[in-house]
């Protein structure tokens, strides 16, 4: 089947191919750079941060949370002097923290659709292809662009299918955890504001 892609490369389907590879490279490099953020670079070990928080740790709680997007809420929730200032502050500052949280991570379902979409377009254009070959006088002409058409309709469906299920996947992934890192932002925030009563 490797092959048989890598030579779709070349052939009448070649156009579909390369734009699918082109939504391959931009999936590639979300998923890349959300995983990156979410799972390493702005990792927070929730139970250490919650159990600094139930100790009125702040100035420990604060330690943890630097250089993540938790890290405004928290300086603005802790400057507030009641707690409805501090809810106030900690929602505008979590506007902003959910932008950059979710940011990017409606493009690889964007791809996952472009993908399949246009692995469905090569496959309407190799079927197109491959019946107007059955009127060609030449029994062997004919067999030529009807296997030709037929090749062509289903590498790029296979090779947009293969690209889009994983970016739909990916998708889905991404954002339970971007769900999981606001439900804990939400959480601190609460403790917040409780601790301003």
């Amino acid at each position: 089947m490797t092959q048989t892609l890598i030579a779709a490369l070349d052939g009448a389907g070649a156009p579909f191919m390369y734009g699918i590879a082109l939504a391959l490279a931009l999936g590639m490099s979300v998923a890349i750079e959300r995983i990156w953020l979410l799972w390493f670079h702005w990792k927070i070990d929730q139970d250490a941060l919650l159990s600094s928080m139930d100790g009125a740790d702040l100035d420990g709680a604060t330690a943890q949370a630097k250089d993540t997007p938790l890290a405004p809420i928290m300086a603005a929730g802790l400057q507030a002097a009641s707690a409805e200032a501090a809810w106030d502050a900690m929602g505008s500052a979590a506007v902003l923290t959910e932008a950059r949280i979710r940011d990017r991570i409606p493009y690889l379902m964007m791809v996952g659709n472009v993908a399949t979409m246009v692995g469905l377009l090569g496959t309407v254009y190799g079927l197109i292809m491959a019946f107007s070959g059955l009127d060609d006088p030449s029994a062997v002409e004919r067999s030529a662009r009807l296997s030709e058409g037929i090749a062509t309709a289903m590498a790029t469906t296979a090779w947009g299918l293969m690209v889009g299920i994983p970016a739909i996947a990916l998708h889905a992934l991404i954002e339970r955890k971007a769900r999981h890192t606001l439900a804990l932002y939400e959480a601190v925030a609460g403790r917040i504001a409780a601790s301003k009563r």
